[in-house]
């Protein structure tokens, strides 16, 4: 009967372009790189984990880049089966929420498209995320572009959030937290994957997926193909995309060797720019944004190489190798420009300071490819972690005029390249960690990172750019972060469970964006803006005249934190409790302005101290058979101690003691997962944010309201209610703010209020199959 969930799964494609997620599966024991044995782990309160008693094995892979729960009381894991019900129109920081201390959104108000998530109210430039042991954030920006990877949530395997100062692992800065992804390996059976679904808003997503399973040889090879596209909730901000995974193992005798391979491409319309309140109040669907191809269009194919190599007992060499490859555009139309700073004025027909409308592409192509080694030594009571990672980056960005007031066809070459820069970064980092098992459950941590980063950045002559007007310098950073952890699980049965306290300090230093270290307001792409250096120099072309202008002393210096946090947990059959603190000190901390550039970033500068403190619960109990109550929540105090702005017109302002801007004040979420037998399945999940701050003048009008929602779901597995197959096939609907609650989640002020409205009530419907 294999035939039967393939009919049953064409049969809804013929009747809705539509896809849906994962088929359910059981999370396997696997294997950890770094103690060579399968791993045993004990869910951390507040981790969404199937029925079953809280002190079994939930299958989440400990590596080097992850902590095991008997570690730390600040980790999180979203398991394979906690995936196989994840809502199939939400991107990975979307789904990612659930877990305690995560505040996702995204520009279009929907689920797709450009969506973003915060650790702690941290923004994801300073959260850490690795996929499969490999950095994702960008060198230059520090984002994490996840539309650039359409539908990766389907290849995921399980998620580990790690909260506050974490990581070694890939060079990265992780402030916030670290979210550690990691992909579905080729698996040992062969199988097929499909998945349908549709929903609000024009969203649609059609999925499938191949598994050879272990052949001859050790080898096993898996292929996904992926397609979504929405209108979006915003008045033009739709998103499509598609994408294709490529997985190729070996498995031998002492190790293995693994290829991944991602590509894919996406084209998003672009709903960036917040909405001022006075327009959101008569139209929620509304976007600033008005001309019809102002799309966002970009490829970025990802290559990754993993080998594993058992040298003997205790002992495993990891290697990865990975090349990231980043080529698009983005068009919009901008009225009231002037004309220079286009060299238009080159093409005859305008004089410099003219001021017209254009239509202009901004172009960009990136190179990275680097290596993350790392090496396990197991012995006795101790366990030995070494490792780094080294990389080289590039960027080329150039600017195109499309359109120009005033000029007729012909008038000028086109496209008209009127601005270009390069970024080049290269930077290396080493580590060691040491764990001690201290006896009578004690075990102590002791980590310590050096980095050295290296950033140049220099505009090209082209169009008026020339001479003086041409800027460059070039940054070098180095860091050292040391980290320190206790953790004490008390011997026997306490009060019928186990007790568990942690107490770590750690810190870390980020350097600023290539964003942050230009001109407060403009980028390295507008003529005459210039770098925010103390000092400069001339470099003269040997013909008499000026090259370049080369600068040196920035003024946005690097933000340096250290983070201090301690818990406690308590785990029993049916009842895990964590609760846990956090005191993070800033110097020059790199906060949000409250306002953002003409490209829709937001403005950013240093504070000179600042303090996040906070208190973290999570809970988890088992109110009968099949039924699950979680309980994730947090309340944080995050203010400016020592904080002078001075503003773009001149005036100083004293922000101490002030609430930093966009750090919710709390997040609470609980959930209540039900499984009613016959393949019913239903969860009942309330989402409360707390109020954010739109600048740091500490205004109590320029907020965002804190909202509450409630949504709905249910699977139906098939095959419980009569359909005869030994395949799987499930059917789900998805009901999202239920009460159509008018909510915002991002803002800035710029004059009035501006808001990132979210999505009302909206529904998702599918089917999954397998066999």
């Amino acid at each position: 009967m294999r035939l039967v969930p393939v009919l049953v799964c064409l049969g809804a494609l013929g009747a809705q372009p539509a896809l849906a997620a994962a088929p359910a599966a059981s999370a396997p024991v696997v294997n950890s790189p770094v103690v060579n044995s399968p791993v045993v782990i004990i869910p951390a309160a507040g981790d969404t984990v199937p029925a079953r008693p809280v002190y079994q094995d939930t299958g989440v892979e400990v590596t080097a880049s992850r902590f095991a729960p008997d570690q730390r009381l600040n980790v999180s894991n979203l398991t394979a089966a906690d995936l196989s019900r994840r809502e199939t129109d939400q991107e990975l920081p979307l789904l990612v929420q659930s877990l305690p201390g995560v505040f996702s959104y995204s520009d279009a108000g929907g689920g797709l498209g450009y969506t973003y998530l915060k650790v702690r109210g941290f923004d994801q430039r300073r959260v850490g995320v690795l996929v499969d042991g490999v950095p994702l954030n960008d060198p230059e920006d520090h984002q994490v572009w996840w539309v650039n990877l359409p539908d990766l949530a389907s290849d995921v395997s399980d998620i580990q959030l790690q909260r506050g100062v974490t990581g070694s692992v890939g060079g990265m800065t992780a402030i916030g937290g670290t979210v550690d992804v990691v992909t579905v390996p080729p698996g040992r059976r062969p199988g097929t994957r499909i998945g349908l679904d549709a929903g609000s808003d024009g969203f649609a997503r059609q999925m499938v997926a191949w598994d050879s399973g272990l052949r001859d040889g050790g080898w096993a090879t898996a292929l996904r193909l992926s397609r979504q596209e929405t209108d979006g909730y915003r008045d033009r901000s739709g998103h499509e995309g598609w994408a294709v995974s490529w997985s190729g193992r070996r498995e031998g005798a002492r190790g293995s060797l693994q290829v991944n391979v991602r590509t894919g491409r996406e084209l998003t319309h672009h709903a960036w720019d917040a909405v001022p309140a006075s327009v959101l109040a008569v139209d929620r669907r509304a976007n600033v944004e008005t001309w019809h191809n102002a799309v966002d269009d970009f490829r970025q194919p990802h290559y990754q190489v993993h080998h594993e190599w058992r040298l003997g007992e205790g002992l495993t060499l990891v290697n990865r190798l990975y090349h990231v490859r980043g080529d698009g555009y983005y068009e919009n139309y901008r009225a009231d420009q002037g004309a220079g700073g286009y060299a238009l004025d080159l093409a005859g027909g305008a004089a410099f300071d003219d001021k017209l409308d254009v239509v202009r592409r901004k172009w960009v192509s990136k190179r990275h490819t680097g290596w993350v080694p790392s090496l396990a030594w197991e012995r006795g009571r101790g366990r030995l972690l070494v490792g780094g990672d080294a990389y080289t980056f590039d960027s080329d960005h150039w600017g195109e005029v499309l359109w120009a007031e005033g000029f007729a066809q012909g008038d000028f070459a086109t496209p008209w390249r009127y601005h270009r820069y390069t970024g080049d970064k290269d930077a290396w980092s080493l580590y060691s960690d040491y764990r001690r098992y201290l006896g009578r459950g004690v075990a102590a941590t002791v980590n310590l990172q050096y980095q050295r980063k290296r950033y140049r950045f220099e505009q090209q002559a082209v169009g008026n750019f020339r001479g003086n007007l041409l800027n460059a310098y070039t940054v070098t950073d180095d860091f050292l972060n040391p980290k320190l952890a206790l953790d004490w699980v008390v011997p026997g049965i306490v009060a019928g469970g186990t007790l568990q306290f942690y107490a770590n300090v750690g810190v870390n230093h980020r350097e600023p964006t290539d964003n942050e270290l230009f001109d407060t307001w403009e980028g390295g792409d507008d003529l005459g803006a210039e770098p925010l250096f103390s000092e400069h120099r001339e470099v003269p072309d040997g013909q008499g005249g000026v090259a370049r202008v080369e600068w040196s002393g920035p003024l946005v210096r690097p933000e340096r934190v250290v983070d201090r946090e301690a818990g406690l947990g308590w785990r029993g059959r049916d009842l895990a409790v964590t609760l846990g603190g956090y005191w993070m000190d800033f110097d020059d901390e790199i906060v949000a302005y409250g306002g953002v550039n003409e490209d829709g970033s937001g403005i950013r500068g240093n504070a000179g101290r600042t303090r996040h403190r906070g208190l973290e619960l999570s809970a988890r109990a088992r109110l009968g058979a099949g039924q699950e109550l979680a309980l994730a929540a947090s309340r944080s105090w995050d203010e400016a101690v020592e904080f002078i702005f001075h503003d773009w017109d001149g005036s100083v302002y004293d922000y101490a003691g002030n609430p930093l801007a966009l750090f919710p004040r709390h997040l609470a979420l609980a959930t209540w997962d039900g499984d009613w037998g016959s393949g019913l399945r239903t969860r009942v999940r309330v989402r409360s944010t707390g109020r954010q701050w739109l600048d740091n003048s500490g205004q109590d009008d320029r907020t965002i309201d804190p909202w509450t929602t409630v949504d709905l779901s249910l699977w139906l597995d098939l095959r419980k209610v009569g359909l005869r197959t030994d395949g799987q096939v499930t059917v789900f609907a998805h009901l999202r703010n239920v009460a159509d609650e008018q909510y915002e989640t991002w803002g800035y002020w710029d004059g009035e209020n501006h808001y990132t409205p979210a999505a009302g009530r909206n529904v998702a419907v599918g089917i999954d199959c397998g066999f």
